[in-house]
């Protein structure tokens, strides 16, 4: 059975080449951590509103949720319609590149974390996290603006047609997401918004601007 599936992923991704779009995966993982390991923050983030916002550990599941859902999304829309993958990976891709730009010309940080007792799973969950990922390059949030891409990727989608509560669903768990940052102090308010607005401006673009061609014809040019 596997060497079935292997076989068809072999004849499927030749006659669907815009797959290869998830290969800028590799590019974001390689330069965001070269970044995380070498940059020094030289703009520290606050807001008063992140005084407001108590710690909580609990939210560190939907912080985590990211991480599948954030992969999830991409393959479920990649095999399921060509044209809406595209504009998630648009709107995500180009957010997290520029996201990516602004971590260089602009090095960002955060002061908001607090020591945390391994007092339950919740809180070991929360260190280990802040092991893995410094308090650097933060704003924008890529955990929220690609939560967006796909919170608003998913509401236009005529995939969900009939399927309204699992529409729902899906837009209420990347608000979830969105919303955790703030509370395991990964994020501060400005970085939420930043991050969302990242989305949403790319989002207006997407949709009401012909991209594919501009694309095109770009590439051409630059051949």
């Amino acid at each position: 059975m596997i060497r079935e599936k292997i076989g068809s992923l072999k004849v499927w991704i030749p006659e669907h080449t815009y797959c290869y779009a998830m290969l800028y995966l590799v590019f974001y993982v390689v330069v965001f951590f070269v970044l995380d390991f070498t940059l020094e923050p030289r703009y520290i983030l606050h807001s008063a509103l992140d005084d407001l916002i108590p710690f909580c550990e609990y939210f560190i599941v939907f912080y985590f949720a990211w991480y599948p859902a954030f992969f999830l999304s991409l393959v479920w829309y990649m095999l399921r319609d060509k044209e809406e993958f595209q504009q998630l990976w648009f709107i995500m891709f180009t957010g997290m590149t520029f996201s990516l730009l602004c971590y260089v010309l602009f090095p960002n940080g955060l002061n908001l974390r607090e020591e945390v007792e391994n007092r339950n799973i919740f809180c070991v969950l929360v260190n280990l996290v802040r092991g893995v990922d410094a308090a650097v390059n933060v704003c924008p949030s890529i955990h929220v603006s690609s939560s967006v891409s796909v919170a608003l990727v998913t509401a236009r989608s005529k995939l969900f047609q009939g399927h309204r509560g699992r529409q729902a669903a899906i837009i209420l768990l990347m608000i979830l997401i969105s919303i955790s940052t703030m509370f395991v102090k990964q994020h501060s308010v400005i970085d939420v918004a930043c991050g969302a607005a990242v989305s949403l401006i790319l989002y207006v673009i997407a949709y009401h601007t012909n991209w594919r061609r501009l694309l095109r014809g770009r590439l051409e040019v630059l051949r």
